[in-house]
């Protein structure tokens, strides 16, 4: 393949195969440019992948740019966004034709599809995160979700997806909100007070009124750790902090006291993934991130092809995928 990032210029000119875009901040070492081939001839689409790399502080003027070089480039088909979700959707609001029910309950834009020169926007995480969090919940041995305490270390996108997973009827949300039985107990956390706020905002917009449910700042490790100490199992603790692969280390400390009750979820998938070593000496069960990788992925290209993300497609895409997953000792996938 050629270079596999383009600047918004080269999108508008492009003239190649229909094109997906991978719009985050350093998109071109990224593992998807391996798989995306067997995923598009999967979805039987003739599709072709580049990247768009925009710094956190890119300017709204920016992001309508590159929103209105898509729409009017009929070779451009949509974009999945990694990095820019809340930015996105602050920026380009008015460029849009439409936009799913989930992107009006958490202000976020994950997939964009163009097509006849209208933009669609999606959030498409919480139906990944729904594909997903059955199987993981296989490690547990609560019967179900309503005997679960869970423990979210970070609060955003990702956090946002579980927050609503756990508490509505996802699929229903495309037309309706349901709710479900939530967990025991559910905590959030962040080092950003601004962004435990944010994710409340989200619950109230999506009627989540749960005494159960609570959001916590923290400013160290050793908080996470004394978070975990008054934790009841069975547990879910999941790693949404991005530590262990965009920086370094860990949410917890080495002493953190994970117990074999816990299923230790990261949904990091590669990098240093220091705190699936510390679920595995701690004898707790580790899970790394691939499998929501591959649901984070067809969740987007499903919407762009205009076709549901079934139960069969997800286990054929990661089927696709998985002679590229990385091998990462003492961790499972959630299948």
């Amino acid at each position: 393949m050629d270079r596999p990032v383009l600047t918004i210029d080269e999108v508008a000119a492009w003239s190649g195969p229909p094109l997906i875009l991978f719009v985050g901040i350093d998109t071109g070492g990224s593992l998807v440019h391996q798989v995306f081939g067997r995923w598009a001839r999967e979805l039987g689409q003739p599709w072709t992948l580049r990247g768009v790399d925009l710094p956190p502080d890119t300017p709204p003027t920016t992001y309508r740019r590159l929103v209105r070089a898509m729409r009017d480039n009929p070779a451009v088909r949509g974009g999945i966004v990694t990095a820019h979700k809340l930015r996105i959707h602050r920026a380009c609001a008015g460029e849009l034709d439409g936009a799913d029910r989930l992107v009006g309950l958490t202000h976020e834009v994950n997939t964009l599809a163009t097509a006849d020169g209208a933009v669609t926007a999606y959030a498409r995480d919480a139906v990944s995160l729904a594909r997903v969090l059955p199987r993981l919940l296989t490690h547990s041995s609560a019967r179900d979700r309503t005997g679960l305490h869970v423990l979210c270390l970070g609060a955003g996108g990702a956090a946002t997806a579980l927050l609503l997973t756990l508490h509505l009827d996802i699929d229903a949300v495309a037309g309706a909100r349901g709710p479900v039985d939530p967990p025991a107990r559910i905590t959030f956390t962040d080092t950003r007070p601004e962004a435990l706020d944010d994710l409340r905002r989200v619950a109230e917009r999506a009627g989540v009124a749960n005494a159960r449910l609570s959001y916590v700042p923290v400013g160290a490790p050793a908080d996470h750790d004394a978070l975990l100490a008054d934790l009841p199992t069975p547990a879910l603790v999941v790693n949404a902090t991005g530590l262990g692969k965009d920086a370094p280390g860990s949410p917890l400390t080495d002493a953190a006291p994970l117990s074999p009750d816990t299923v230790a979820w990261d949904l990091n998938y590669r990098g240093d993934l220091t705190f699936l070593r510390q679920a595995v000496e701690a004898g707790a069960h580790p899970v790394d991130g691939w499998d929501y990788f591959v649901a984070g992925w067809a969740g987007g290209l499903t919407a762009v092809a205009g076709i549901p993300l079934t139960g069969e497609l997800l286990a054929r895409l990661a089927d696709a995928a998985a002679a590229h997953r990385p091998h990462l000792a003492g961790s499972t996938t959630s299948r």
